[in-house]
């Protein structure tokens, strides 16, 4: 009886879960961090912001230009941190709704395998709500706190690597993965182009 209590115990313990249904994915990208050139991902997308702005605060420096570009009354120093303060909020914000969804969808923000395909907001209004924040809301934010055009110089080359470098790396990961439920999903929701955000299929 004891090895019969035991056995079916060791059963229902094995026993796979009915009400989890995740298309398995362990297919994590390779991401430097924070550079690894033979990475699928070379630089961590934080990072290569963090270089954009070293980058911009070097040319300040080295040309003696500011390139200021704000007027007065956006030009005062406490306007300028809390419109960078606000601009950082919402940035949270996004990013924290973002990870949400993709923990609901069995998947995470930090280039972790992919379990799941998070279509819920802010991933229903756009493919890449992260890096939409990091390009067009951080970006222009730093340059608003030091009142300097550099950081908005060194954007396109920003959002280049991750238009060109980064999402296509992502997206190709989806589509070995889900096939054409991820195809459906990128022709009804726009990802970022040279035009900011634009319907799209999928880079491959």
């Amino acid at each position: 009886r004891r090895h019969g209590r035991a056995s079916a115990f060791d059963a229902a313990r094995l026993r796979p879960d009915p009400v989890v249904d995740r298309t398995m994915a362990k297919n994590a990208l390779r991401v430097g961090k924070p550079v690894d050139l033979g990475a699928d991902v070379p630089i961590f997308p934080p990072f290569a912001l963090l270089f954009c702005f070293a980058a911009s605060l070097a040319m300040w420096r080295m040309t003696g230009k500011r390139l200021r570009w704000l007027s007065w009354p956006v030009d005062s120093k406490w306007v300028r941190v809390a419109a960078f303060v606000g601009a950082v909020s919402v940035a949270v914000s996004v990013v924290d709704a973002a990870g949400k969804a993709l923990r609901d969808a069995g998947s995470g923000i930090n280039f972790v395998d992919v379990e799941g395909l998070a279509t819920t907001f802010p991933f229903d209004a756009t493919r890449n709500p992260m890096y939409a924040c990091l390009l067009f809301v951080v970006t222009p934010a730093l340059a608003v706190l030091i009142d300097s055009a550099w950081p908005l110089v060194f954007l396109p080359l920003l959002y280049a690597y991750i238009s060109d470098i980064v999402i296509p790396a992502e997206e190709n990961q989806l589509l070995a993965a889900f096939g054409k439920k991820y195809a459906e999903y990128a022709a009804a929701t726009p990802r970022l182009s040279a035009m900011g955000l634009a319907r799209t299929p999928p880079s491959r």
